[in-house]
């Protein structure tokens, strides 16, 4: 009996990890608006977000383009209860500039249910916006767009 309830334990558990992790697959965006330049160009900048199952537990890539900013970053994801953590693993092949290191905590995402709603904080980490008033951590920046069923 008591190896039954060891086992009936082992798969709640796994089945809460995996609904855990179906919860945050999905693409998320973030989009910077800072005005114009000097010059009168446009200083806009998109970030997607997108969290995946890649067969081992969660993945993600990490795209940022616009104003002066070309990030192509292929991340790992920890899932630390209503929390999710974006590590740096490497670069994609379109990425203008290098400053992460493997293992670098990009952010992290936490859900908080406000006034009956989901929302989703931002806490910065390696990764900061381009637009300074962007930067304070806590706040709601990504919004999801897209859910993915893999």
């Amino acid at each position: 009996m008591r190896k039954f309830a060891l086992i009936a334990v082992g798969l709640l558990v796994f089945s809460i990890q995996a609904n855990a992790q179906n919860e945050w697959n999905g693409t998320y965006l973030f989009e910077e608006d800072g005005g114009k330049n000097a010059g009168g160009s446009a200083i806009f900048i998109s970030h997607e977000l997108s969290i995946f199952d890649n067969g081992d537990g969660l993945a993600a890539t990490f795209r940022s383009n616009g104003y002066q900013t070309s990030t192509d970053l292929i991340c790992s994801v920890k899932i630390h209860g209503p929390k999710i953590m974006i590590h740096f693993e490497s670069y994609g092949d379109d990425n203008m500039f290098e400053p992460y290191k493997a293992g670098d905590l990009l952010l992290t995402l936490e859900r908080k249910i406000e006034k009956g709603k989901t929302t989703i904080l931002t806490h910065w980490g390696k990764f900061t916006p381009a637009i300074p008033k962007n930067a304070k951590s806590g706040k709601v920046y990504f919004e999801r767009t897209a859910t993915t069923n893999q």
